[in-house]
């Protein structure tokens, strides 16, 4: 099974060939059946950065065998799809494995189309998009019964019991079944549901939640040397940096926030939400524009923490070293998270899940997963805002040819971009790369989302106040997060894919 947010296990399709046809004397065409009958393609990213192409030249010098057989293997594909579609040039062009140019190029994702026997994306959006925007052209030569969905899960053992003891305690006391019965069958947290009226249950509810955010608050003390307040909202946001997942959209909306905050009497202070933000993540070595996200937030971090008007309203950190066990003390404090990709370009996301799994309420945008946890629990328990996956290309070809002013479009996002060019955070000539990308082109529309967000905030704000309703949101939450259980996503691999029936133990 081929499954990687990158293409290169593909290199798979082509050993197993050369397995099967030098060292076993295996006929091609037998081979051939064999190998398609035993990859699977799942798909983990619509980036065109992950869809891997790799130089012929490089390929011949490495691996001149395996060049060979990919030769060989797009000649004969080439020749059926040409039988399809006769005379249809451009289409031969699209499909091949090589892309022509200097230098040629291997077309790593194409390879894993032809050479499995099922390709799927791990989210319904996603899979939508992997067949309408990357191989439509396979799509219309195999049929759609080659491509489906496998919504991605995570495993509950850790991302629920492990990590949050103390809310599985509760949960298995509440639903009356042993531990081990409802985390192999995650759905029975619906049962939750019947006691989502029930003080006490709320009321522990909150204790299990307000333990771990101190837990937390210990953890960065520590860490870090800084108090955190505990009784404030928890805002987090932990993924690899990207500008597709838009930390930056994240950070300008804590200045924007701060500044807010910062023109207000003492007396309108004492009404805000008191809140506490953290990022955690890392870049990618070569990553400048990644990398000067991070700068921002941690300069920003230095100056709002400092500010004795705002920092018991707003502070705000970007925890070091980034790890999965850092992830299991930020996920569980968590009031909030943040999944606010632009749309159409998260193929599902996990963390999404895990967040809600232990009653974060999810702040995002209609994307990846995002929409299938949304109608489970029910939209009045998530926060949505931004632009839909059909707007978005249009918007950038607007971007591109009939461009708005930012001052006109969004003229709060345009005062927290000219305050860091002043040099409120650090010398502004330092960010100029990264501003540039939000002035110039915009591809990931964050000066179309800026306003919506920031309204999106102000809905959490409005629903925090009201702890009964939040915490039964936060109830609700937990409950309905059964489909995504990797033991459902295993299974569906399993009986839909592999062909294989479960055994108990």
């Amino acid at each position: 099974m081929l499954t990687s947010t990158k293409t290169h296990p593909t290199l798979a399709i082509v050993e197993l060939m050369r397995v099967l046809v030098d060292e076993e004397d295996v006929p091609w065409d037998t081979a051939w059946t064999i190998v398609t009958n035993t990859f699977f393609f799942t798909n983990h990213t619509v980036l065109p950065e992950a869809l891997e192409k790799w130089a012929v030249p490089l390929m011949e010098h490495l691996l001149p065998r395996h060049m060979q057989i990919i030769y060989d293997i797009n000649m004969l594909f080439l020749t059926s799809v040409e039988k399809k579609f006769p005379g249809d040039r451009e289409k031969l062009a699209r499909m091949s494995l090589i892309e022509e140019g200097f230098p040629k190029q291997v077309r790593m994702a194409n390879l894993a189309v032809i050479g499995s026997r099922k390709v799927n994306g791990v989210a319904e959006l996603h899979s939508q998009l992997v067949r309408s925007m990357i191989f439509p052209d396979f799509v219309e030569f195999y049929g759609q019964s080659k491509f489906s969905n496998v919504t991605n899960g995570i495993t509950p053992r850790r991302w629920l019991d492990q990590c949050n003891p103390g809310l599985s305690d509760l949960i298995t006391k509440t639903l009356n079944l042993p531990k081990d019965v409802w985390l192999k069958d995650l759905y029975k947290l619906e049962g939750l549901l019947d006691h989502v009226d029930d003080p006490l249950l709320q009321k522990r509810w909150e204790f299990v939640k307000r333990y771990n955010k101190e837990r937390l608050a210990m953890f960065v003390e520590k860490l870090m040397g800084v108090k955190v307040d505990a009784t404030a909202m928890f805002d987090v946001q932990i993924k690899r940096l990207h500008e597709y997942k838009r930390q930056t959209l994240n950070i300008l909306g804590v200045i924007h926030r701060y500044l807010k905050i910062k023109k207000m009497k003492p007396a309108e202070r004492k009404k805000v939400n008191k809140k506490v933000v953290f990022f955690a993540g890392k870049a990618a070595p070569a990553y400048h524009i990644a990398k000067l996200t991070i700068r921002l937030i941690v300069n920003v971090a230095r100056i709002i923490n400092k500010d004795p008007d705002t920092n018991q309203y707003l502070s705000l950190f970007f925890l070091p070293d980034y790890s999965v066990s850092l992830a299991e003390i930020l996920i569980p404090a968590s009031d909030i998270s943040q999944h606010i990709s632009t749309a159409g370009t998260e193929a599902s996301g996990t963390s999404n899940m895990k967040f809600c799994l232990n009653g974060g309420l999810l702040v995002g945008t209609v994307d990846g997963a995002n929409i299938e946890i949304a109608e489970e629990v029910g939209e009045d328990n998530v926060f949505f805002f931004g632009h839909l996956t059909p707007d978005v290309e249009d918007l950038r070809y607007q971007h591109t040819y009939h461009p708005i002013p930012i001052e006109e479009k969004a003229p709060g996002l345009a005062k927290v971009i000219d305050y860091i060019s002043a040099g409120a955070f650090g010398d502004g000539a330092v960010y100029e790369p990264l501003l540039n990308t939000i002035r110039q082109g915009d591809y990931y529309i964050l000066t179309d989302d800026f306003d919506s967000y920031i309204q999106a905030l102000q809905m959490v704000d409005e629903a925090y106040a009201d702890r009964t309703e939040w915490i039964k949101k936060s109830i609700r939450t937990t409950a309905k997060m059964g489909k995504f259980s990797s033991d459902r996503a295993i299974q569906d691999y399993a009986q839909e894919y592999w062909n294989i029936e479960s055994i108990k133990l």
